[in-house]
C-alpha cells in the first residue's frame, strides 16, 4: 500500500473517532446506558488519537524520508536495542516493587481484601514471568 494511501486512511480513522464520540453523546445518549456511552467515547477518543498521530507521522515521513531512514537504522542498532532492553528491565523492576508497596499501603488503609490480593497477585505473576522468561532466554541464547 502506498504511503499516501495509508496516511489518508489514518486521517479517516481519526475522523471516524471524532464521529463516534459525537454520535455516542448526541444520538445514542438515550439508547445506551452510561457505561456503553462511556466505552464508545473512550474507543472514539482512542481512534482519534491513534489516527491523528499516525497521520502526522505519515506526513512527516513524506516530507523528510531521509530522516526516517536514519531513525530506522538507529532503531535496529544493537547498542540502542541493548539500552532499550535495560531501561525496560529497570522500569519493570521498579514497577514490580511498587506493586508490593501498593499492597502494604492497602493493608495499612484497611482496604477490602481483594485490593491487597490483587496487588500481591500481579506481583507474583510478574515474578513467575521473570523466571519463565529467564529460562526461555537461557535456552535460546
Amino acid at each position: 500500500m502506498k504511503a499516501r494511501t495509508k496516511t489518508k486512511l489514518y486521517l479517516a480513522l481519526a475522523i471516524a473517532g471524532i464521529v463516534l464520540v459525537v454520535v455516542s453523546n448526541l444520538v445514542f445518549h438515550n439508547v445506551w446506558n452510561r457505561t456503553q456511552s462511556g466505552a464508545a467515547v473512550g474507543i472514539g477518543a482512542g481512534l482519534f488519537g491513534f489516527g491523528l498521530a499516525k497521520y502526522w507521522f505519515g506526513r512527516w515521513e513524506e516530507k523528510d524520508p531521509e530522516r526516517i531512514k536514519l531513525n530506522a537504522i538507529e532503531v535496529k542498532d544493537e547498542r540502542n536495542q541493548l539500552i532499550r532492553s535495560k531501561a525496560q528491565a529497570v522500569s519493570g523492576e521498579i514497577l514490580h516493587w511498587l506493586l508490593m508497596g501498593g499492597a502494604w499501603v492497602s493493608i495499612f488503609l484497611d482496604t477490602p481484601l481483594w485490593v491487597t490480593l490483587s496487588f500481591v497477585g500481579v506481583f507474583l505473576l510478574k515474578t513467575v514471568l521473570d523466571f519463565v522468561l529467564m529460562a526461555y532466554y537461557q535456552r535460546k541464547m
